[in-house]
């Protein structure tokens, strides 16, 4: 039985990096922290974690060496956090109950296994500096933890250190895309032992299930379905070059150019849903990562007459590497022979690291070859399919947008197009809501919303969003499709056209196809 122990309050020193054994891990994590300001820690000793509580039955209860089924829990602050203050936090003392809130980084399960202690653990994001390349982050969502009656919140998605005697890379992964944003309201995210056993329910492969070996993406896949959710497998649009017979060739397998491997990620990215990204660390061989964001860029200039995917040139994506750690930042980069994606680990300079060299100087590149997404089970399109749909539409309407610009003497612009899945509900909410957020738009926000809930028919629970913008990424125009469909029957619902001249350009489009749009909103004050 456990005793009964005290929280304690401690120093974010030199001391406490002693602590634990020297991994890339440990090392990614105090440069992380430092690099947010952390100042103290607050410790539970004694905390059940559910994912270790699931592990442990599964596996390190049968063990001869005795492991413990209770972790410890350390909170992170940028404040000196002591009991004094604690205590007058936890008896709704206001002022000192905002500096816990206020000062919350985020926490650490420690794990009683001595080669990987790190367990569940979610980070506060750095602070937003870029207001022209925003972070997307769409997948994170809050977590709360519970500490003597005390709620503290932190926004981000769950990682944890890879312990192969129930889950390898991949599961890593994939217990943190059933962590996301777009899964939290369904159930409980499954935990790593679980995936484990998911997967060999039905894509067996001859192996044990404990100690895990790692899953193949057919049991990947199988584990996904097993809780009821719909996976997309997609493959890398570069095959290997001609001539390449070596079999231990990282060029072996498909690779992703960079147009569509950015513009994939960020279709799902942007929907909420993180992506296991399958691939080769080159010199160590296969590994999985999950990406959870990326950094926008600004809007550029286009070519005439040119249709190009918004996010096809994306510079950085932000990835749970359980080999480092979470929230890393990748740059993309292509390998000049075969033009594939290299992700190399790309973090900003760590401002409160000191003399600690960082972990990923030497971190080895990866080479993305499969993408893996977990969606909802009423979701049914294709995320290529969209793309296609987006594609398609983006050049009809620079067709015609650009022959009324010759027939008015005018220059030839060029537009960008975007996918993204959304919930019905996100779009009439959050959606429409953030582009009319200003008090003058209050009346035409309002008949909007109206206007699509009483003249559309009733729309799927998950709608695709195809967007059309300017060179300066102002919207004109967006397209509503039935996702609860084939592939082949993708209806349209309706489309928002943000400008009069935007109306008469669909119109031309449809010509005696009318509808092919689905009905129309104007989007815009009919009265300026």
């Amino acid at each position: 039985m456990h005793l009964a122990s005290s929280l304690i309050f401690r120093d974010f020193d030199e001391r406490f990096q002693t602590e634990f054994p020297s991994s890339r891990q440990f090392r990614y994590l105090c440069c992380y922290l430092r690099d947010l300001g952390v100042v103290s820690i607050v410790e539970e000793p004694h905390y059940f974690d559910r994912d270790y509580l699931s592990e442990f039955a599964a596996f390190y209860s049968v063990s001869s060496r005795g492991y413990s089924n209770s972790c410890r829990r350390l909170h992170f602050f940028s404040a000196r956090i002591d009991r004094e203050l604690f205590v007058a936090a936890v008896s709704n003392q206001d002022k000192a109950r905002w500096t816990l809130h206020s000062e919350y980084l985020g926490f650490c399960v420690i794990r009683p296994i001595t080669a990987t202690p790190l367990g569940c653990t979610v980070l506060r994001w750095y602070p937003q500096t870029s207001p022209d390349t925003l972070r997307i982050t769409e997948p994170c969502r809050d977590y709360h933890c519970h500490v003597a009656g005390l709620t503290l919140r932190v926004n981000g998605l769950a990682w944890q250190q890879q312990d192969s005697a129930v889950g390898a890379c991949a599961t890593i992964g994939l217990w943190s895309m059933l962590h996301s944003s777009s899964f939290d309201n369904d159930r409980t995210a499954p935990t790593t032992a679980e995936i484990t056993q998911a997967a060999n329910m039905t894509a067996v492969t001859g192996s044990r299930v404990f100690p895990s070996e790692g899953l193949t993406i057919i049991q990947l896949l199988e584990a996904i379905k097993r809780y009821r959710h719909a996976p997309f497998a997609i493959s890398g649009d570069i095959r290997p070059a001609a001539g390449i017979t070596n079999t231990d060739s990282v060029e072996r397998n498909a690779g992703f150019s960079k147009e569509r491997f950015s513009s994939t990620c960020a279709s799902f990215i942007r929907s909420g849903y993180p992506i296991l990204a399958i691939g080769e660390l080159v010199g160590v061989g296969r590994h999985a990562m999950c990406i959870t964001g990326f950094r926008e860029l600004p809007p550029g200039p286009i070519e005439a007459s040119a249709v190009k995917a918004a996010d096809e040139a994306i510079e950085h994506f932000y990835i749970h590497d359980d080999n480092l750690g979470p929230n890393v930042r990748f740059g993309v980069h292509t390998r000049s022979q075969f033009g594939q994606v290299n992700l190399i680990a790309d973090p900003p300079g760590y401002k409160r690291a000191g003399s600690n060299p960082s972990p990923t100087l030497d971190h080895p590149h990866f080479i993305p070859q499969q993408l893996v997404v977990c969606t909802h089970e009423e979701l049914r399109t294709s995320p290529d399919k969209l793309n296609g749909k987006g594609l398609e539409i983006g050049a009809a309407f620079i067709e015609e947008m650009n022959r009324l610009l010759i027939m008015s003497d005018r220059p030839l612009r060029g537009v960008y197009y975007s996918c993204r899945f959304m919930l019905i509900s996100d779009y009439l909410d959050r959606e429409l809501g953030s582009m009319f957020r200003n008090q003058a738009s209050g009346q035409l926000l309002g008949r909007l919303r109206m206007e699509l809930s009483e003249r559309v028919v009733p729309m799927s629970k998950y709608v695709g969003v195809v967007r059309i913008s300017l060179e300066d990424a102002t919207p004109v125009l967006d397209v509503l499709f039935d996702t609860s469909d084939s592939d082949v029957n993708l209806p349209v619902f309706a489309h928002l056209s943000f400008g009069l001249n935007v109306c008469r350009i669909v119109e031309e489009i449809e010509g005696f196809e009318t509808g092919r749009f689905g009905v129309q909103i104007k989007a815009f004050d009919s009265d300026l």
